[in-house]
């Protein structure tokens, strides 16, 4: 080995300048191009972007499918020039901190905060703040203490909310329902979000010229009590409260001998029997692209607080219609939705 070095130290000087000249040259532009490659091997690599979600649910998956169609939809391709982290609490609060900072410890460019309770714990413990983030599937963002205003983002995160345009959804119920002229509603008085619903549906019904019969359930085994005092309703509305919704095997069995249809604000229910007669809210697919779109925003430089909070419009809902259920019922559906598409049986 010494010898061979040796052997070359003696080529070298028994060579002429100029050749030492031009050897020094191109060992110079091979060091410049190699450490040029060096600092280009970061940027091309794919960047991280971190999902935190509250638990594994169909609709929160299809949620996270969004996102990453709408990221994709920006040029941003999963396994090309991103890589997503995923990690979930399996719907245990005491969890998110831990699974937040499985993610942090991948230095994501970005971080998703799926559900309300992720997106404080995330304002929270994610201390770096030069992490961009960004919600969805978050009801009422401001009065979750995670923005200050719905025109504006906090310096660190913003989202797409899925609060819910009872205008639009009442104009739908017309729609399907023609000649009804009231509805009733169930809602858990120890909710503040239900109480913001509560308030937001009467104002909306007044606007649309129905009628609302509201009357609250503190728990599961109070509902079908309180549903039968919805007499002389012509549709029931169940918002998307999570004990309402769990509870509407026991409103249907009050209400189908009513011959009353079932309005849901949740899409999952209906997909599974013949409970919900017709499901209108916005698609979760949609929340989750618009928050991809606020996220490529941040990526771009964009501060969280330039932003307002992104809110449903009418183009994001998505209608599904039970024909068999509306049949049972005696209900004909409308001529006029029979190009909708939403029919799921």
């Amino acid at each position: 080995m010494n010898s061979s070095r040796f052997r070359v130290r003696q080529f070298v000087r028994r060579r002429s300048a100029p050749a030492a000249f031009v050897a020094a040259t191109v060992l110079s532009f091979a060091t410049f191009t190699s450490g040029t490659a060096n600092a280009q091997t970061p940027a091309s690599a794919p960047i991280v972007v971190g999902i935190a979600n509250f638990g594994p649910h169909p609709a929160l998956s299809r949620t996270i499918q969004g996102f990453k169609d709408g990221m994709q939809a920006n040029g941003y391709v999963e396994n090309k020039n991103v890589h997503y982290v995923y990690s979930d609490a399996n719907f245990t609060p005491s969890l998110i901190p831990q699974t937040l900072a499985q993610i942090v410890a991948q230095h994501p460019a970005v971080i998703l905060a799926v559900t309300t309770p992720v997106a404080q714990a995330a304002v929270r413990n994610v201390s770096d703040s030069a992490i961009p983030l960004v919600f969805s599937q978050v009801t009422d963002p401001v009065k979750a203490g995670i923005v200050p205003d719905w025109q504006h983002g906090s310096s660190r995160i913003n989202g797409a909310s899925s609060v819910t345009d009872y205008r639009s959804v009442l104009d739908f119920a017309k729609r399907v329902f023609p000649k009804a002229k009231k509805f009733g509603v169930l809602y858990n008085a120890g909710e503040a979000n239900d109480i913001a619903a509560i308030a937001s549906l009467k104002d909306a019904a007044a606007q649309a010229g129905l009628q609302m019969a509201a009357t609250s359930a503190d728990a599961s085994i109070d509902v079908p009590q309180r549903a039968a005092t919805l007499t002389g309703i012509d549709f029931f509305y169940a918002i998307g409260s999570s004990l309402i919704q769990s509870s509407l095997p026991a409103v249907a069995s009050v209400t189908d001998p009513m011959r009353v249809p079932i309005l849901s604000a949740e899409h999952e229910l209906i997909r599974k029997g013949n409970i919900i007669a017709v499901a209108y809210a916005p698609s979760y697919e949609s929340q989750g692209e618009h928050a991809a779109d606020m996220a490529v925003q941040m990526l771009k430089g964009v501060k969280p607080s330039a932003m307002p909070v992104y809110r449903a419009v009418p183009a994001d809902y998505k209608a599904l219609i039970n024909r068999r259920k509306m049949g049972d019922l005696g209900l004909p559906v409308p001529a006029s939705l029979d190009s909708c598409g939403c029919f799921v049986n």
